[in-house]
């Protein structure tokens, strides 16, 4: 019964977090994040593997950064191009940005 009930909880907590991705690639193309970002080709902005790459571990960086609360560790010279685009990220929720962090770090 413990075996199926871990079993049961772990099935569970890969569906919520498989959920969480999928939310995060909603919210990527509903805010338009894909016309800067693709994911393995560095266009305008910085590819969604360099963005895994240099956040990989600091999920809570790449909030920070999101939010307007931090600088960028990826590309900084092109921020100029980005901070007009933030005002899309800085007013969602905490749920929101986590899906889509998660969203960018497992590319």
């Amino acid at each position: 019964m413990k075996k199926l009930m871990a079993t049961a909880v772990l099935g569970l907590a890969v569906t919520v977090s498989g959920a969480m991705a999928a939310d995060g690639g909603a919210l990527f193309k509903s805010k338009g994040c894909g016309a800067c970002h693709q994911a393995n080709v560095k266009t305008v902005g910085p590819s969604l593997k360099e963005i895994a790459q240099a956040y990989k571990g600091k999920e809570g960086e790449l909030i920070k950064f999101l939010k307007g609360e931090a600088k960028p560790i990826v590309d900084p010279a092109k921020f100029g191009i980005m901070k007009p685009q933030l005002n899309a990220t800085k007013n969602m929720s905490d749920e929101e940005l986590k899906a889509l962090a998660e969203f960018m770090l497992n590319h």
